[in-house]
């Protein structure tokens, strides 16, 4: 593949030929709904006729012809030569799919890892299309298939977003267009801040000949104080005026960064209708209030958690097409994504008629993860259940595939939107779907601060975090399994040194002083911050740390306060974390005490069956390098009889093996009340829908394709289930 050399216009081309590949994507799936909408089919025959010009004017031949069999395709559907159905559609999608390929190549970019060449075909564009025109003219007398260039081919797999999967490239806008009226008022800003600058070296130079003078004793000190007090209401009056510009100038560069929401959701009908037909269901993904606007960062910063939700979803909510029409439903569901805006906040609501929540799924796995026992779980109302569901690394999925069930997906979310000190709620009525509402700051340009002081430094927490703040009085202070607290409200609310949770050398505390509290409420866990002193409020600018520095615990990044001075700014959510880490540490410190007998640690043991000895070796290195005993198994007789002959914390199996396949020994398993708990992990080339059905049925608990293997995902699967 040829590579742009000019540096210029392998940007221009990296930018343009990215929007006609989205509108085209979204054109595509859109026509399959409305085939006979004419002024969608131009639009769309417009956006691939232009990508065809720019590669050739650049002399990308071969996305040239890609874009041509594309825009042939629209042509003869344009002249109502070619019907549009679904195995029309799919096989242009997979040609988008190459041509993103082909474009990164071009302009030097990575090609994400597994994102394989689409087949080749040897017919031309006007081959292709005259070839389909025949047989959908020969199908009116009788049944004709579509040619091979225009069936649906496997998709690639792909880390990429638009095949459902999580996007290892980050979601950035590089360019932002911009109304030349203002760029215009910036520049007639700058001007005046230059002028603004001029008129104040001019004070200075004064001020300065003015100090002379006295100090030569060239001015009497009457004569001197009436010149300061004439250059000091002109200097105010500059500062005045120079205040304005500057807010002005700040507000219309915060304007520059506001974009449509919808910059966004463009990204995700080609991902929602991939995943979906991935799992054999019908999706419709409905846009509402997408011309809403909100701050560049913020739309980056969303991508993840949006991503997550739609999978979920698709993959957990949305019902197949069978069992919504015998539950009353439309076969097609229906995922919408409502955008609206107050003042200082953007809300989404993303929301599906799936079947929403099973509250005793998520209670039994709460209690199969370890995270409350049995008689904890039953206690559980509906809001501490959807908190366990953010719970990282839970999920209420029966098996762990490559699409979902690994818990990684609604932590990810909350964490998200605690980033962008935003807030999330789950709503959930059963059998009729669910909503997740995210309400975020329209900009993260400038935030609202409290300073603090402890140990001799100043640091910054958010005002959104902070719940309420109070002097302790001793007696108020009491010792619940060996931490400090103090009742509010009927509450307890744990209370820390915040010098301590940031690790800082210990300090000596005047014990005569009183006890400043900042109380801090993330989600609905609150707890204390005891410091030396509460300053008063400032809005700032947050700064990510300095390079190398990437990610700090409990700070979310720098700012410089209006005295000059640099300060950190405080995470709530990451000293939530800290302060719950601290308690369980203590919890487990004081078991291992009270414990007579310390004893040590054995490796759990599983049992891998796999006929293929290459295979085998490999997985064996992989799971004993992670510290796991491994015993080998060559087909599922002989794993039975070892299954027999001692105990194993869990089966890593393959499918397709002599004697006894991995279905019929995990069948044989789970008939066993012996065995009825131990973790099934099946690794197959078996990678279609009906295969996981299949696995899911005989009671595997994850199900792994050998095609994408991944040593991270199976060493993950086997964490999570023992």
């Amino acid at each position: 593949m040829a590579t742009i050399e000019d540096a210029e216009l392998s940007a221009l081309f990296k930018i343009e030929s990215a929007e006609h590949l989205q509108k085209l994507d979204a054109g595509l799936l859109q026509l399959e709904k409305t085939p006979n909408d004419q002024a969608l089919i131009q639009e769309i025959f417009r956006e691939a006729h232009s990508l065809k010009g720019s590669a050739r004017m650049l002399g990308l031949i071969e996305i040239q012809g890609l874009a041509n069999t594309v825009e042939d395709m629209l042509g003869a559907v344009r002249a109502g030569n070619l019907a549009v159905t679904a195995e029309i559609v799919k096989p242009q999608l997979a040609t988008l799919d190459r041509i993103r390929t082909m474009v990164a190549e071009a302009v030097g970019d990575v090609i994400p890892q597994g994102l394989n060449q689409i087949e080749s075909t040897q017919q031309t564009p006007s081959e292709l299309v005259s070839t389909t025109v025949a047989a959908q003219i020969e199908g009116r007398h009788q049944a004709a298939s579509i040619p091979a260039a225009f069936q649906a081919r496997p998709q690639p797999k792909t880390d990429s977003v638009i095949n459902g999967r999580s996007n290892s490239l980050d979601f950035r806008i590089d360019t932002l267009r911009v109304d030349a009226k203002k760029l215009d008022f910036l520049l007639s800003q700058a001007a005046e801040l230059v002028v603004s600058r001029s008129r104040i070296l001019r004070w200075q130079a004064e001020f300065s000949d003015m100090i002379n003078k006295l100090q030569n004793k060239e001015i009497e000190s009457e004569q001197w104080a009436k010149e300061m007090q004439l250059m000091h209401s002109k200097l105010a009056e500059d500062a005045g005026r120079l205040n304005v510009i500057t807010e002005e100038i700040e507000s219309e560069i915060q304007s520059l960064r506001l974009l449509p929401i919808s910059t966004l959701l463009e990204q995700f009908p080609r991902m929602v209708h991939d995943l979906a037909a991935e799992v054999n269901k019908q999706v419709d993904l409905v846009f509402e209030g997408e011309g809403t606007v909100a701050d560049k960062r913020i739309i980056e910063e969303m991508k993840s958690p949006l991503m997550h939700m739609l999978r979920n979803a698709v993959d957990h909510g949305i019902e197949l097409p069978e069992v919504r029409i015998n539950n009353g439903k439309p076969p097609v569901g229906k995922i919408l994504i409502k955008v609206s805006q107050d003042a200082d906040h953007v809300r989404l609501d993303v929301i599906d008629d799936g079947k929403g929540l099973d509250l005793e799924a998520i209670r039994q796995q709460a209690v199969k993860r370890h995270i409350f026992t049995d008689e904890q779980a039953i206690g559980l109302d509906e809001t501490q259940l959807k908190n366990v569901l953010m719970t990282p690394g839970f999920s209420t999925n029966k098996m762990i595939t490559d699409i979902s069930g690994r818990g990684v997906g609604l932590d990810v979310v909350r964490s998200s939107v605690e980033r962008m000190h935003g807030t999330l709620a789950i709503e959930s009525v059963t059998g009729k779907g669910m909503t997740f509402t995210l309400n975020l700051p329209v900009s993260l340009t400038s935030t609202r601060v409290m300073i603090l002081r402890e140990w001799g430094e100043n640091y910054a927490l958010p005002c959104e975090a902070i719940y309420f703040s109070k002097i302790l009085k001793p007696e108020e202070l009491l010792v619940r399994e060996d931490r400090q607290c103090f009742y509010h409200n009927d509450e307890i609310i744990t209370v820390n040194r915040l010098g301590t949770l940031l690790e800082r050398s210990l300090q000596p505390v005047d014990p005569g002083l009183a006890t400043v509290c900042v109380v801090i409420r993330v989600a609905d866990f609150s707890f204390g911050l005891i410091i030396d002193e509460l300053h008063n409020e400032e809005d700032i600018v947050l700064k990510a740390p300095p390079p190398p520095i990437k990610r700090l615990r409990n700070i979310s990044g720098v700012t410089i306060l209006d005295s000059g001075l640099v300060c950190a700014v405080l995470n709530a959510s990451d000293l939530a974390k800290t302060v719950r880490q601290t308690h369980q540490k203590m919890t487990s410190d004081q078991s291992v005490l009270e414990s007579p007998i310390a004893s040590s640690v054995k490796a759990k043991s599983l049992l891998l069956v796999e006929d293929s000895i290459v295979t085998r070796i490999q997985e064996k290195r992989i799971l004993e390098a992670a510290g796991y005993e491994v015993v080998t198994a060559v087909d599922g007789l002989n794993a039975w009889n070892l299954l027999n002959s001692r105990s194993f914390d869990a089966i890593v199996s393959d499918i397709m093996m002599p004697n006894m396949d991995g279905l019929e020994l995990a069948a044989k398993i789970r008939s066993n009340r012996k065995f009825a708990d131990i973790p099934i992990i099946l690794v197959t080339s078996l990678a279609s829908e009906d295969d996981r059905r299949r696995g899911l049925d005989v009671g595997a608990d994850a199900y792994i394709s050998k095609s994408d293997f991944d040593q991270t995902v199976l060493l993950d699967s086997i964490a999570r289930l023992i």
